[in-house]
């Protein structure tokens, strides 16, 4: 089993597919910011959806907290998805990086190989931390917290009045 499964890993690997999109991750910088940002994303959903199943599935959570953890987790899923990639893309956007790279590498201007090493690597660097780090865990739960609370008060009502 784990022979086959490593057979298949390896054609994935060496398929024509994943060598296009590494040789265009090596040549675009803004290519691979995008395919980190939205790999980084995509596993966070797959984390909360995860978390949502297990919360139904667990019967050590009260069933009147259920509703409300699962609906938390799936909330802040969401949220998690649409603020990162929204702070990605807009922490990636050129004119705000250039803006950046000039005053903090303003003294490799003389030197442009460097500079465009430097603003390279500080775009991708910069838009995966602020997706990540601010997005996440600053604006994630101001956003989400509300939302979830503001479902789970429509779902007692519907409740209550049955």
């Amino acid at each position: 089993m784990i022979k086959i499964l490593e057979k298949k890993i390896n054609n994935f690997a060496n398929s024509h597919f994943v060598k296009k999109h590494i040789n265009k991750c090596i040549e675009n910088p803004q290519f691979l910011t995008n395919t980190l940002l939205l790999t980084s994303v995509s596993k966070d959903v797959f984390g909360y959806a995860l978390r949502v199943h297990n919360t139904m599935k667990n019967d050590e959570i009260p069933k009147d907290k259920k509703s409300f953890v699962a609906k938390m987790d799936a909330v802040t899923g969401i949220t998690t998805a649409i603020v990162q990639i929204g702070t990605g893309f807009f922490l990636s956007n050129k004119k705000i990086q250039e803006n950046i790279c000039n005053r903090l590498f303003s003294e490799l201007k003389n030197s442009p190989k460097k500079f465009k090493q430097a603003s390279s690597s500080f775009k991708t660097i910069s838009t995966l931390v602020g997706a990540t780090l601010i997005a996440k865990r600053i604006f994630v739960p101001l956003i989400s917290s509300p939302i979830a609370s503001y479902l789970e008060n429509k779902h007692n009502k519907k409740s209550n009045s049955k």
